[in-house]
């Protein structure tokens, strides 16, 4: 398990989210839903009671009652997410999150400074990745207070920061019956920290302008490292990573994959950088239909 004193940050940061209601809007996009989709704009509070985006996707026909196996999409580091709500083509009532300050949710608010890595980095309890984590939680709660989502069938699916973020709501959170992530990143700090590939660059040359802070920027990072959250996950995950891959490298991901305790596989590309693509997707598919349906 994550030591007492993570645990203790998460416990309270998870308690302070409780307090917030989610308040949430559901809209129907037209433009976004057919014959086989229904899809809906979401707008919901989270943790500081800021708001923030989903698309709801799920099947257009009648709810089951049970409702369907439900997943929950984040995105990349990059905040935008490639077909939103396609898995609801597979059967699955499908969220597609984005947190604070990315994709959709740039609608509601942005960061004011630095990048999204290095926000607030000297300070755990400010640092854009606590709120970040707690609006993924959000999200569950969200796909929980619906009808067209069986609480028992949930599971997360991400890819690079989406990866990451898919191992901390499954960490942090036993809701989750299911995880898929590729090729995660947010993982193992300290080797991550001198990774020059974007957008871990971003960390990197931030530590190189803050000789002063790096060691208080790199006590909070311990926080919110996937190595200091693995060994809380007890849920199916299935991981992928790739040998030559330096955006989210090898030697970064494996000793996290290795940390988990749950039922796990990996995938492992020795000679792509694509490790998130299709092959993966189909992967990713097959955990789905193994422990959410």
């Amino acid at each position: 398990m994550p030591t007492a004193e993570v645990t203790a940050f998460w416990d309270k940061t998870k308690a302070q989210l409780a307090e917030v209601p989610i308040d949430a809007t559901v809209e129907r996009v037209d433009s976004m839903s057919d014959l086989h989709i229904i899809t809906y704009r979401v707008i919901m509070q989270s943790f500081g009671h800021q708001k923030i985006r989903a698309w709801l996707t799920v099947p257009n026909g009648s709810i089951p009652s049970r409702g369907w196996p439900a997943v929950m999409v984040v995105p990349g580091y990059g905040g935008t997410l490639v077909l939103p709500g396609f898995l609801a083509r597979f059967g699955y009532a499908t969220l597609s999150l984005f947190p604070r300050s990315q994709g959709e949710s740039l609608e509601e608010w942005q960061i004011e400074r630095d990048t999204r890595v290095t926000y607030n980095l000297t300070d755990k309890n400010e640092y854009y990745y606590r709120a970040v984590y707690m609006d993924c939680i959000r999200g569950l709660d969200f796909l929980n207070s619906r009808a067209e989502a069986d609480d028992d069938r949930l599971a997360v699916w991400g890819s690079s920061q989406g990866g990451g973020l898919t191992l901390a709501t499954c960490s942090l959170d036993d809701r989750p019956k299911a995880g898929v992530a590729g090729v995660p990143w947010l993982c193992n700090f300290p080797v991550a920290a001198e990774v020059t590939a974007n957008p871990y660059i971003e960390l990197n040359t931030w530590l190189a302008n803050h000789p002063d802070d790096r060691a208080k920027a790199m006590e909070t990072l311990t926080y919110f490292d996937q190595m200091s959250l693995a060994d809380g996950i007890d849920c199916p995950v299935v991981v992928s990573c790739a040998v030559i891959d330096e955006v989210h490298p090898y030697r970064t991901v494996m000793p996290v994959f290795e940390k988990i305790k749950s039922l796990k596989s990996i995938v492992v590309y020795p000679d792509t950088e694509l490790a998130h693509g299709v092959d993966f997707g189909i992967h990713g598919l097959d955990w789905l239909k193994k422990y959410v349906c």
